[in-house]
């Protein structure tokens, strides 16, 4: 397997996850505006919790999470107010009901700061400019990066299509020196994810 192969690969499992669908995001306020948001703070707190979507939540192949979230950026911080899954709507045949589950992962906390949380938030918006068919792989005119360290933001940039390529590119660079990116790149290349076997 080739180097630049292998970047491809581990850019899929680290970066956007392996979904072959476009997937349903996540979505976020800012400013009394309402985005939506190609990052999910949320899986790491689910996977220390051993969380997994209730037996009546509708699985597809556009949400294979199975919820979405909403976020909120108040006071510098990164909230969580609500979590959905997908269920069989009661009164509508072939239909689908959001049904909130946030107090059950959450139980009797009002403000829910997402502390368990240290990375950047990717927020596109404007015009789609290329199209993919594959988890938040499309591009869009424009950007917000929010930089958050244990749920507090601590930068925040707005940039357009053009400049959001060359920030990725950047951290992408940057993250191939880290001691990381090296396990990450030695585990691909490993017997385990070793795409020449046979």
């Amino acid at each position: 397997m080739t180097f630049n192969i292998a970047v491809f690969f581990l850019l899929s499992f680290i970066s956007f996850g392996c979904f072959a669908t476009a997937q349903a995001p996540d979505a976020i306020e800012i400013n009394h505006v309402k985005y939506r948001l190609n990052t999910n703070p949320l899986e790491k707190h689910l996977t220390e919790i051993k969380w997994e979507p209730p037996k009546d939540a509708s699985i597809s192949s556009a949400n294979w999470r199975g919820y979405v979230a909403s976020w909120k950026i108040e006071a510098g911080n990164l909230l969580l107010t609500d979590m959905t899954i997908s269920v069989s709507s009661k009164t509508k045949e072939h239909s689908y009901d959001d049904l909130s589950i946030l107090n059950s992962i959450f139980p009797n906390k009002k403000e829910i700061i997402a502390h368990w949380y240290s990375g950047a938030l990717i927020i596109p918006h404007g015009k789609i400019t290329n199209y993919v068919h594959m988890g938040y792989g499309s591009s869009y005119e424009k950007y917000i990066v929010l930089r958050v360290s244990r749920g507090v933001v601590i930068e925040h940039l707005e940039l357009v299509g053009a400049e959001f390529e060359t920030y990725k590119r950047r951290k992408f660079q940057t993250f191939k020196e880290t001691e990381k990116f090296q396990k990450k790149l030695k585990s691909l290349m490993s017997d385990e994810y070793n795409l020449n076997r046979h």
